[in-house]
């Protein structure tokens, strides 16, 4: 019975530490000093005890009565701006709604404004978004700042939280406060610039039909050229009379169906991810996907409906903490014949999720297709030089992923199976071979 009750005793020490410091928080921003006049301070006290009091040194005592005076201006500025802004803000915004659905990359006309008292001589006011998935710019007009959103991660938000900083301009007093706003946003992942993602589970070799192989489309129909598409399929003659790109075909009609499954793994880095997901869920519910099966992070189920699919997928967001568990669980579900075709969605960064796929491979004894993705972002900034003294010098910030960190996950996985590195932003895709990511 003890060990139950230490059980118990962690949730409650928890939220004990976390009220510690939320309450810290609080205390820390309503306190109006800076660290800065805090020094300043204690110097002046030193002073003002060993040299003016001992030494009665008038130009010292005028010194300090001179900053103590500045001082209580500034208090008093910064207590009265940042009393302006808490009051008028709340009154401002009381009653308003913000619902929306959007998506990453997208754009949120914000109807939330804050008051800008910039009529109040040596102060200024700062504003920042506390929310990590959107990215908030400024749009003043007058008294008001308004803002717009532009959303940075998938998921369901219900609360907006902006810290509001009120300081002089001299940096001695400052008074912060967070002021938070009841929302109903749903963030989409970003829709990629391409078609569909071919998962390649239904040709082989040239992709001609064989009379002693399995039935397969002919190449009888024709279609524009994208991205990764095999130059062997391009028609040059076509492409000589009209000057556009196309490629033959397999016949639709006779293609051969397979089960598929496919499971998105939510972690860190993961929203290039959640694009080829998207992708992968817009063909959900046709008749030539009726075989194929989706499951994320924290949904605990298998779908085929597209609409069930995306809000598991943004839901997925919550649950990145759980590191792949969700794999190993939905796996007793998935028909044997859809294993043997499963594709894994990863993020681009490694986690506890690595250790889950190498259980899921050894209970299940298949070689899965991992498909990762890059952007031509992160790509570009990969090649440029990072050392510590030109992000010094050049005030350029440490990235959230290196170029080797994803280069060792794609060698990792590829002692599991085989993995397909997809390019977002233009569909291009190559199986990792191990000489570069």
């Amino acid at each position: 019975m003890n060990w139950l009750k230490k059980i118990d005793t962690v949730p409650r020490l928890k939220l004990a530490v976390a009220a510690v410091q939320s309450g810290f928080r609080i205390a820390r921003g309503l306190f109006p000093m800076t660290w800065m006049s805090v020094l300043i301070a204690a110097f002046i006290y030193y002073v003002w005890f060993w040299e003016v009091s001992a030494h009665a040194n008038q130009i010292l005592f005028a010194a300090v009565l001179l900053w103590v005076f500045a001082f209580c201006i500034f208090l008093l500025f910064t207590i009265a701006g940042a009393s302006l802004v808490f009051f008028m803000t709340r009154k401002k915004n009381k009653g308003i709604s913000f619902e929306e659905a959007n998506e990453v990359g997208g754009r949120l006309a914000s109807p939330y404004r804050i008051f800008y008292p910039f009529f109040m001589p040596f102060i200024s006011t700062e504003i920042e978004l506390l929310n990590t998935s959107f990215e908030r710019r400024n749009a003043r007009k007058g008294v008001w700042a308004g803002e717009t959103l532009h959303p940075t991660g998938r998921g369901r938000f219900s609360q907006l939280s902006r810290k509001v900083t009120v300081r002089d301009i001299f940096g001695m007093t400052e008074i912060s406060f967070t002021l938070s706003q009841p929302v109903s946003l749903v963030i989409q992942p970003a829709k990629g610039q391409f078609e569909l993602i071919s998962l390649q589970t239904r040709a082989s070799g040239d992709g001609y039909s064989h009379p002693e192989g399995d039935p397969r489309g002919e190449l009888v129909e024709m279609r524009r050229y994208q991205a990764g598409d095999p130059l062997r399929l391009v028609l040059w003659k076509v492409f000589a009379r009209s000057r556009k790109l196309v490629v033959r075909a397999p016949e639709p009609a006779i293609v051969e169906e397979q089960d598929v499954f496919v499971y998105f793994i939510s972690g860190d880095q993961d929203e290039n991810s959640a694009t080829l997901a998207r992708s992968f869920l817009s063909s959900l519910g046709r008749e030539e996907s009726k075989d194929m099966y989706f499951a994320a992070d924290g949904a605990r189920r298998l779908v085929s409906d597209e609409h069930e699919g995306m809000s598991d997928l943004i839901d997925s967001a919550a649950h990145r903490s759980e590191g792949g568990q969700g794999l190993n669980e939905i796996a007793p579900l998935v028909k044997p014949s859809a294993m043997a075709h499963c594709f894994i969605l990863v993020p681009n960064k490694p986690g506890p999720w690595v250790e889950q796929i190498k259980i899921f491979i050894e209970q299940y004894h298949i070689e899965p297709t991992f498909i990762t993705s890059v952007s031509d972002k992160f790509m570009n900034s990969a090649k440029q030089e990072r050392g510590t003294l030109k992000r010094i010098l050049f005030n350029q910030p440490k990235p959230d992923l290196e170029i080797s960190d994803y280069h060792a996950l794609c060698k990792t996985l590829s002692g599991f199976g085989t993995v397909e590195i997809v390019d977002v932003t233009t569909g291009a895709s190559k199986v990792y071979t191990g000489e570069s990511a």
